[in-house]
């Protein structure tokens, strides 16, 4: 089983294959992951395990659509 890891917003992109502003249309909607935030940290963090599973489900969508 993979481990799972935090990621900044910024690294999102890499794991979608969406650009930057695409993204944060998505977070901004509702529709996305929804962010962790840590005590300290002067930003959100998003789990990978957790964005993997946000892209599995938009493949079944796929599948759903007629």
């Amino acid at each position: 089983m993979l481990e799972d890891k935090l990621i900044q917003t910024g690294e999102i992109e890499k794991y979608v294959g969406i650009g930057k502003t695409k993204i944060r249309e998505i977070i901004d909607s509702g529709e996305f992951v929804k962010p962790i935030f840590i005590s300290g940290f002067a930003y959100s963090l998003y789990s990978v395990k957790e964005i993997q599973q946000w892209i599995e489900e938009q493949k079944q969508k796929r599948n759903t659509k007629k």
